[in-house]
């Protein structure tokens, strides 16, 4: 359940979420007839894991996939990694998500909770509640959105809040489509370079598909000063089943 969301996730590009596509699979006839289930999986292969502007990968290549489960009712529950710079012994990032999304005054709703785990270490698992609302002005697709942490004592006994525009521009029919985006955030999250002023990211790129897999090309930066956060170009090379 996508919705052209920052959520699910993260590391994608909003290229690459448009190109996603989900693949209905009967679990069992009688089950689908009471419950129709379309599971999706994606592979991705990214030059550099970037998440809200910030690199997460050492400014590396990163590994990443996950699954969805999405119910006809509008709920789905997923899982999604990245390979990651380490944090404390786990070189892993593990999200587990489920939420609830759907339509109402032709806009597309997406609600739900995420929880990022990283096996192997301890004290770094926090939780975070989304939402955000789709909408098409002409051929201009739109989201806004937000994510916030409430205080834990996994993220310092503070709280973290992060916002967000993400648009995407079809080419006529080049095959390419225009991304870009911006986001604000604040809380124990909002100053990675310490200097007391809370963090903005922004991105353009490009998508597109061929050889059987979907493109980005991005040029992302953020207003903070420091090597994770410097501007650079991502690449990403994903798959979706």
């Amino acid at each position: 359940m996508k919705y052209l969301s920052t959520l699910h996730h993260r590391a994608y590009s909003l290229a690459a979420l448009l190109a996603l596509s989900a693949s209905p699979l009967a679990l069992a006839p009688g089950a689908q007839a009471q419950e129709p289930v379309a599971i999706e999986a994606n592979v991705a292969l990214v030059s550099d894991y970037r998440f809200r502007g910030v690199s997460l990968s050492d400014r590396t290549i990163a590994i990443q996939g996950g699954f969805d489960v999405n119910f006809s009712s509008g709920f789905y529950v997923g899982t999604w990694a990245s390979s990651i710079e380490p944090v404390g012994n786990s070189e892993i990032e593990l999200d587990l998500y489920a939420g609830y999304g759907f339509e109402a005054g032709g806009l597309a709703f997406d609600i739900g909770a995420l929880v990022y785990t990283y096996p192997g270490a301890t004290d770094v698992h926090y939780l975070e509640l989304y939402g955000s609302a789709g909408f098409t002005t002409g051929a201009l697709e739109s989201t806004l959105g937000l994510a916030y942490a409430p205080e834990q004592d996994n993220i310092g006994g503070d709280d973290n809040l992060y916002v967000y525009y993400e648009a995407a521009y079809p080419l006529g029919d080049s095959g390419l489509s225009l991304t870009g985006g911006i986001g604000y955030e604040t809380g124990a999250f909002g100053d990675p370079d310490g200097d007391g002023d809370d963090k903005w990211n922004w991105s353009l790129g490009i998508g597109w598909t061929a050889l059987g897999v979907d493109w980005s090309l991005s040029y992302v930066d953020t207003s903070e000063s420091f090597d994770e956060g410097d501007a650079t170009a991502v690449l990403m090379i994903s798959k979706s089943f």
